[in-house]
């Protein structure tokens, strides 16, 4: 199998409504899988003692070039790919029920011992993967953890290519991967002259990244203005945020205890306050929270607590993989495992959450072992999402960044915005209008009645047949805004108007922590009841229990239950009952 587009070849260049028992369980996505055997030849992903005394063999075959000359852009892990890569080594290291998982979606391309290719394909043929979804490309490896030395693709002036950094091991085979894949594959291959590790590498799609100081202490040559400067030519990096690691051992890379979920979103590993660096890990979150997005808002930081697999070392859950709408989590065979997955499900929702136990390490799991490789004729499409409204306007403007890179052209009348009101059960299309600056459209969802919810989600086509939306998994999710009051709604507080229904809306924020609030309205009095439920329909808390008159209220909920203790991160439930009514929604709590 090849990538779905080629490149000029530079030579040279190196994601209950009804009822509570309707709710998905998450233990259901967990994985029994067939385990394939550890790597029976190759290197471990530490360095190991011999390769101790070897250290200045590093990079000796990597060949620098000049930077792309044109912008460039650093692909986020959730844009749209065509393929895995992963290695074989006399093992995969990676469950069999896994790799025919990526099979269904994507093209895997397995780099292999040229003296190994039957063996693997063999195996690949033992665990019922269809070699149609599957290409075996005979290179010399040294080890099979593609992500720490596989390809960096980019898009240099709209074009993909492959940037090529050193790896920071010497295994001189494993550090010409990305540049036998280019050639393989026809893409320009750029050569960064700096030790660089895909592990330790978290880009958005926005010209920001993140890594430890593993990077500054691996190139102690380089001034930290340097290393930001390369990084900027050759990834388009243009705010690189180190972090100090939280370990003084191991592998040191940022997904190890970190993960982008999106642009807005940061997945952080949680531990029990009496772990080596539990403080190490709560100052970073605190570093984390002080950031603003590329869309200009606080980061939505959520936790995923992470039990210990032995002594000081703990699951490591945001070592996770997303292949377009699928996230592949990594289990340890632990009770934090199923909180692991709730948290997933309430933080990405619409993508398909699936968890494979695999004898996984604290800081090796499976986006060590599988690299995504981007579509190379993506449909780029971008929007800074609406925020609930302070006060309610005529209509409400959603303006998109689309972008062909297949330079087809796009559909135009298949450019759109897709809204409802929450609750309606059907979304209304309108056509966007093209802007004064290139790529950029617009459309105005029309204006609607003081404080509802208004879902939307934005839709593309170009004419090679591609699709995209944002959110990347819409129609499964989309993003909601409130329309606010106008001020013409502004009442007399001595004259409270009256609903005219019963009605319980989706609580705010939602996924949340450390609390939420739920507002309801009552159209006459009564005695109320407002409570929460687990996934299994067990009573949680009992928030409001009460005579009341007609009008509207918000609750707030902290995430405790009956006795005061603090429940999981998860899914739960809210019903509202109030004269003969009642109304039950989801709400998901993350910690």
């Amino acid at each position: 199998m090849r990538l779905a587009g080629i490149c000029f070849v530079l030579f040279g260049a190196g994601l209950l409504a009804a009822n509570l028992a309707a709710a998905s369980q998450p233990s259901e996505a967990m994985r029994e899988p067939y385990l394939d055997a550890a790597p029976a030849s190759g290197l471990p992903i530490h360095l190991t003692e011999e390769e101790m005394t070897r250290l200045d063999e590093i990079g000796i075959s990597h060949a620098a070039t000049a930077p792309p000359a044109g912008p460039v852009r650093k692909c986020a892990q959730w844009e749209p790919v065509t393929g895995v890569l992963i290695a074989f080594d006399g093992g995969f290291g990676l469950p069999m029920d896994l790799i025919a998982e990526f099979a269904l979606d994507v093209n895997v391309h397995v780099v292999c011992q040229p003296n190994q290719v039957n063996a693997c394909s063999n195996a690949l043929d033992k665990g019922g993967i269809s070699m149609a979804s599957v290409d075996v490309i005979p290179l010399d490896l040294n080890s099979i953890w593609t992500r720490d030395y596989g390809p960096q693709d980019v898009f240099a002036g709209g074009v993909y290519g492959i940037v090529d950094g050193i790896y920071n091991r010497p295994r001189p085979d494993d550090d010409q991967v990305p540049v036998e894949l280019g050639t393989l594959w026809g893409c320009t291959v750029y050569g960064m002259d700096l030790l660089f590790t895909g592990g330790n590498f978290m880009p958005d799609g926005h010209g920001r990244a993140f890594s430890t100081d593993l990077i500054w202490d691996e190139n102690t040559s380089l001034t930290h203005a340097e290393i930001d400067q390369m990084v900027e030519d050759y990834l388009g990096i243009t705010d690189y945020v180190v972090l100090p690691d939280i370990t003084t051992s191991g592998i040191h890379h940022i997904d190890c205890w970190a993960k982008l979920l999106s642009e807005e979103t940061i997945l952080v590993q949680e531990v029990a306050p009496t772990h080596p660096f539990y403080s190490e890990l709560e100052s970073r979150v605190a570093t984390l929270e002080a950031l603003t997005n590329c869309y200009g808002r606080p980061y939505n930081v959520i936790r995923v607590f992470c039990e210990s697999i032995g002594g000081d070392d703990v699951a490591c859950y945001t070592n996770s993989l997303t292949l377009n709408n699928k996230v592949f989590v990594p289990l340890f065979g632990v009770s934090s495992d199923s909180t692991a997955l709730a948290t997933y499900e309430a933080a990405m929702p619409g993508y398909e959450v699936l968890g494979y136990l695999n004898g996984w390490l604290s800081d090796d799991a499976i986006r060590c072992r599988a690299m995504e490789i981007h579509d190379s004729y993506m449909l780029v499409v971008d929007t800074n999402p609406l925020q609930d409204m302070e006060s309610n306007a005529a209509d409400y403007r959603v303006t998109a960044f689309v972008d062909d890179r297949s330079e087809t052209g796009l559909v135009g009348d298949s450019l759109l915005v897709w809204y409802r009101v929450e609750g309606a059960p059907d979304f209304t299309p309108i056509v966007m209008q093209a802007t004064a600056y290139a790529d950029s459209y617009y459309a105005d969802i029309p204006g609607q009645a003081d404080s509802v919810n208004v879902e939307y989600y934005v839709y593309a086509m170009d004419m090679s047949g591609r699709e995209a939306t944002r959110p990347m998994v819409a129609p499964d999710a989309w993003y909601s805004f409130n329309t606010g009051l106008s001020s013409s709604a502004v009442e007399d507080p001595k004259q409270p108007s009256t609903p005219s229904g019963f009605r319980l809306a989706q609580n705010s924020p939602n996924p949340f922590r450390p609390f939420t609030e739920i507002r309801f309205e009552i159209p006459a009095d009564s005695h109320i009841k407002l409570q929460v439920f687990d996934v299994e329909g067990k009573l949680v808390a009992t928030l409001v229990d009460r005579y009341q008159a007609a009008g509207s209220e918000v609750v707030r909920w902290n995430g405790m239950d009956e006795d005061g203790g603090a429940v999981p991160s998860g899914i739960y439930f809210y019903r509202l009952e109030s004269g003969g009514n009642f109304d039950i929604k989801k709400m998901a709590l993350v910690r």
